[in-house]
């Protein structure tokens, strides 16, 4: 027997293609084992808010009160925007219309503005009031599906008077 017939013929070569194929196959393998053995991060801790007193967060008076004076401090369209949804919220009809008029001062183009002017008026049964509102809204946004409900609710309503 000669030298060369004495080698024994491995069943597995490592060519360039198969090299790059195990690559391909272990990398993955080896990430994936690896990111599974780390500890996971811990849940997070929710804490309650202290500073407010629940039944003061709840209390209409007290969140009007705090938007006042952010309103006082700052007065621009959000604030008073924020004001009327306070005094809406409250169920003082009157002063909310007259904060979100405030509020077109800083920006007369505002859909829902108008639209929760229409709101407030339509609460305090002023049907043409509404209407006039809603109409301004949909001046400025014809797609406004709920300034158009607005303005049908107070048209219908009207005609009941």
């Amino acid at each position: 027997m000669s030298a060369k017939e004495k080698t024994i013929a491995s069943p597995f070569s490592f060519n360039l293609p198969t090299l790059i194929l195990l690559l391909v196959v272990l990398i993955p393998v080896v990430y994936t084992v690896a990111a599974n053995l780390q500890q996971p991060e811990p849940a997070p801790v929710i804490t309650r808010v202290t500073n407010v007193a629940p039944t003061e967060a709840l209390n209409p008076n007290a969140v009007i009160e705090t938007a006042l004076k952010f309103t006082a401090l700052n007065p621009n369209f959000d604030s008073y925007f924020k004001l009327g949804l306070a005094y809406y919220s409250a169920a003082n009809y009157t002063e909310s219309i007259t904060a979100f008029q405030k509020a077109l001062k800083y920006n007369a183009k505002s859909d829902l503005t108008y639209n929760n002017i229409a709101a407030a008026y339509g609460a305090i049964n002023k049907w043409d009031e509404e209407i006039d509102a809603s109409q301004k809204a949909l001046a400025i946004n014809p797609n406004f599906e709920l300034a158009k409900r607005n303005l049908a609710w107070a048209t219908k309503m009207k005609s009941k008077k």
